[in-house]
């Protein structure tokens, strides 16, 4: 490669048609990508497939309408992610605070597709390395990122999962089942694995999934109980094979490596693979909802879904998206964020309307974003409204309380399935993250913090009850006293495609690339 050449054969906006197998983490209003697998556009009616190989950021300090992402989209320049970095999907991405460093690391190896000009640099990855970037939070910029010696004692290649947890205060990453990628090239092998990181040691260790072998095509949600354990909670995809339906969440506490499962009430979703879930908590923390999109189980889907916890209810917020801008359509392997404390963020992902990419997002137009305050697509995404979020009234109708919280519904509506679950989720939530599983949770304790002063709480119920008696006692108050309840807020508050290296034949249309599901993917001609 000539000195004049630039490193990269196609243009990261202007010649991808759709991106998916990446991860996302948001900081400080940035929503910084992964790279991924690609559909690159031929002509307009031919794409194939190819990686993306770059670090991609999306500005969200600026207003702009999302016709328009484009325009406050960049790429991590060479000087900062090296072109060397592995090109792989569905890997580990998460951001540890008190290193202020973001992880990258596993993932499954994408096909290349000719787009790093110098074969010499295309990468998918090695055992027992990793990739860390530091982050100038001042600056709010990236020294260059490194790879680093992350020990895995008997790893037999990378491995590859959507369902992942970060805790910021044990400074763990979690990796639950999925596949792994052996050093030959050979078939991705399902295995039963709990993969834990450890930060502090820069080291990897092997466990078991209890419960069998999950797919790679499910998630993994964080959940800080009251008395400061983080739970991993952990639904959808496959399960030793067989779809998982989604009226069962099966619950990883990782301080204890004990495995638990609790029913889910209300109208449940149907099973489904490679959707997106990113939780989000109410003004008052006393519940939290994972809001789920898209995927694909016997159809695709565009609907959105949200599951209230600690009651493990669930309630459907829309039964289907736009099929165009301002909506995503149906999607496989987007990701979720909560940008501007109440907007569901939705990058990426395959549109299966009328085929597998049979619509491109052009010009990076693959940004999609659902006002939860307002239950409605935005097309104008305005950066300065960062209004709290408010629990949706079909929530609150089912788990009591109003839109900034004081939920009811403290348990399931038949009880937690063992005591050992009533015991975990007694105290309800702590501190829930606010961005995309396996991300930081926003301003968690330090280590060494008790996570929720239990002795405070009853101090300042019993303080409350005195004071409510007082005020029953004054007569002037007394009719207003027995004509509404207290409460908390009396105003609101301001893929994966096949082996490395071996690219595809330009076909018209549509391709089968990702080996998912493959026998429901022929229903939809893909």
């Amino acid at each position: 490669m000539s000195g004049s050449e630039p490193p990269y054969t196609l243009d990261p906006f202007e010649d991808f048609c759709a991106i998916s197998g990446h991860q996302t983490i948001l900081l400080d209003d940035k929503l910084y990508i992964t790279p991924g697998f690609g559909r690159v556009t031929i002509s307009p009616t031919v794409n194939r497939t190819a990686s993306s190989p770059w670090v991609r950021v999306i500005d969200l300090s600026r207003s702009f309408s999302l016709d328009q992402t484009a325009s406050v989209s960049s790429v991590l320049p060479t000087s900062i992610i090296p072109v060397n970095i592995p090109n792989v999907q569905a890997s580990a991405f998460w951001f540890d605070p008190p290193s202020s460093s973001i992880i990258y690391a596993q993932g499954v190896p994408t096909v290349e597709g000719g787009v790093i000009r110098d074969p010499s640099l295309r990468s998918f990855g090695f055992r027992g390395k990793s990739w860390i970037g530091r982050y100038d939070t001042q600056n709010q910029s990236f020294a260059p990122w490194q790879e680093v010696d992350t020990p895995f004692p008997r790893q037999n290649g990378l491995a590859s999962s959507l369902r992942k947890v970060f805790d910021p205060i044990k400074r763990k990453g979690y990796m639950y089942g999925g596949s792994v990628q052996p050093d030959d090239g050979s078939t991705r092998i399902p295995n039963r694995q709990l993969l834990t990181y450890d930060v502090a040691t820069m080291t990897w260790t092997n466990g078991t999934t209890e419960p069998g072998v999950f797919d790679v095509f499910g998630t993994a949600v964080p959940y800080r109980t009251g008395r400061g354990q983080l739970l991993s909670l952990i639904f959808g995809g496959n399960l030793n094979g067989a779809q998982l339906n989604m009226d069962v969440i099966y619950i990883h506490d990782t301080e204890s490596d004990t495995w638990h499962q609790q029913r889910t009430n209300g109208p449940t979703p149907n099973g489904r693979q490679h959707f997106c879930a990113t939780p989000i908590t109410s003004a008052d923390q006393s519940s939290m909802q994972i809001i789920v999109y898209g995927g694909l189980g016997s159809n695709p889907y565009s609907d959105i879904h949200s599951l209230s916890i600690p009651s493990f209810t669930w309630t459907r917020l829309e039964a289907t998206s736009p099929l165009t801008i301002p909506g995503p359509s149906s999607r496989i392997q987007p990701t979720c964020n909560i940008v501007n404390n109440h907007i569901l963020a939705i990058f990426g992902g395959r549109n299966l309307a009328d085929g597998d990419t049979a619509h491109c997002d052009w010009n990076q137009n693959a940004l999609f974003m659902y006002n939860l305050n307002e239950r409605q697509w935005i097309f104008n995404y305005n950066a300065s409204d960062k209004a709290a979020y408010r629990v949706p009234e079909d929530v609150y109708r089912v788990i009591g309380g109003n839109e900034y919280g004081n939920a009811t519904l403290m348990a399931p509506s038949d009880g937690f399935d063992t005591p050992q679950l009533a015991e975990l989720f007694a105290f309800g939530p702590q501190i829930s993250p606010t961005i995309e599983s396996g991300g930081p949770e926003p301003n968690p304790p330090e280590a060494g913090q008790t996570p929720r002063n239990v002795a405070a709480i009853v101090g300042g119920v019993i303080g409350g009850v005195i004071v409510v008696i007082a005020l029953v006692l004054l007569p002037l108050l007394y009719k207003q006293f027995r004509k509404k309840k207290y409460q908390l807020y009396e105003s609101p508050p301001n893929g994966l495609p096949p082996t490395p290296g071996v690219e595809e034949g330009t076909q018209p249309g549509v391709e089968q690339s990702l080996p998912i599901a493959e026998e429901r993917l022929r229903l939809f001609g893909l």
